[in-house]
């Protein structure tokens, strides 16, 4: 049986998918999730330095030891790619490497590729100042959209910043898997960013976003473009805006993304093993399925500081669940609520109504989740 490491910002997804492809796992992530646990064989906590792990991750890697086949990292490297190369040192990666992740996420060297590519893809500025009022400012190496805001026309652009030009329509994101020369798409989820976290913040996504044959072809001509241009390998992401019928890249995400959990059963042998499967070379194995129901799924951001109670009883359809006793920050997740549902609309409905009816759950009723607001 194959024995993984898994290294995200939220490695429950992950660890649950290598579980379900018949593997181990061991997990390093920053929330130790009480629905995480029992997935891993050890399950370690890694300390985040803003969105992004600390400089003492790859000592702790080494520290663990284990016999892995390699190591499958999510979100957390996108401001530090460098420590990819450190990871990779220690086991086989598989994934991008840092040079890939690097170019994915310098602002200049994603709209030059896409361009070369023939994807069309936002405005960026790097010097200054902002043209215009249409403008948002934007971290480089920034994740989940935390941060993003609108800027000011004739605004200075701060060093570790960069300035890109909003794009109004239907905001999207796709998931595929790519081997370094071609890709395949796995889905096309309908975005709403926006929470107590931020204006841009990632939020929730429901499955699938409607797109006309012509519009699913020239997608699956960009992704395997862009695969070309950056070299992807793996189970990557990439933010859109349909502004009507084409799609404008914002940004890609070159790795496992979250909503590779409302796709799980899209691939045959589930998406950790189709990732594993890229990676070597052998996407030609993957065998897509037809979708037959309509997911979705919402981050839930704690309102206030909340600290989880002892006997906490979380509904079935919530995950990243906190462990009892740990205390969630205000405007950070607090957990993930799922649903499934006959289209988008009653999907995302459906969201909207469990995260009102977790958040109103503490002491409301009693034998329920006791999750306590501390200010």
């Amino acid at each position: 049986m194959s024995h993984w490491l898994i290294v995200a910002g939220s490695a429950r997804a992950l660890a649950r998918a290598c579980v379900d492809a018949g593997w181990r796992c061991d997990v390093i992530d920053p929330f130790a999730d009480s629905d995480t646990a029992p997935l891993a064989r050890c399950l370690v906590r890694g300390t985040l330095s803003g969105d992004h792990f600390d400089e003492r991750l790859p000592a702790l890697v080494r520290s663990m030891a284990g016999d892995w086949r390699g190591i499958v990292v999510g979100s957390g490297f996108e401001a530090v790619p460098s420590m990819l190369d450190e990871l990779a040192a220690i086991a086989p990666l598989y994934g991008n490497d840092a040079a890939t992740v690097a170019r994915c996420k310098a602002p200049l060297d994603l709209a030059a590729k896409a361009h070369r590519a023939g994807v069309r893809c936002a405005e960026v500025d790097m010097s200054g100042p902002v043209a215009g009022d249409d403008w948002l400012m934007k971290p480089i190496g920034g994740c989940g959209g935390i941060g993003v805001r609108a800027a000011r026309a004739g605004e200075a652009i701060a060093e570790g910043w960069f300035a890109q030009r909003r794009i109004d329509g239907v905001p999207a994101s796709v998931l595929f898997l790519a081997d370094g020369h071609d890709a395949r798409l796995v889905g096309v989820t309908r975005q709403y960013p926006g929470s107590v976290a931020g204006p841009y913040a990632w939020c929730e996504a429901v499955g699938d976003l409607p797109l006309s044959p012509a519009q699913q072809a020239r997608l699956a001509r960009d992704v395997v473009a862009l695969t070309q241009q950056f070299g992807l390998r793996g189970l990557n992401g990439a933010d859109l805006v349909f502004d009507g019928e084409h799609a404008v890249l914002v940004e890609i995400n070159p790795r496992p993304t979250a909503t590779m959990m409302l796709y799980e059963q899209r691939v045959a042998g589930g998406l950790f093993a189709a990732h594993v499967a890229a990676c070597e070379g052998r996407l030609d194995e993957v065998e897509l399925l037809a979708g037959d129901a309509v997911y979705g799924l919402r981050v839930v951001y704690a309102p206030d500081t909340l600290r989880i109670g002892d006997d906490a009883a979380w509904p079935a359809w919530s995950a990243d669940r906190p462990p009892a006793g740990s205390t969630t920050a205000r405007a950070m997740p607090l957990c993930t609520v799922l649903a499934t549902g006959r289209d988008g609309a009653d999907v995302s409905r459906l969201l909207r109504q469990r995260e009102r009816q977790l958040l109103d759950t503490p002491g409301l009723f009693a034998g329920q989740m006791t999750t306590t607001a501390l200010s």
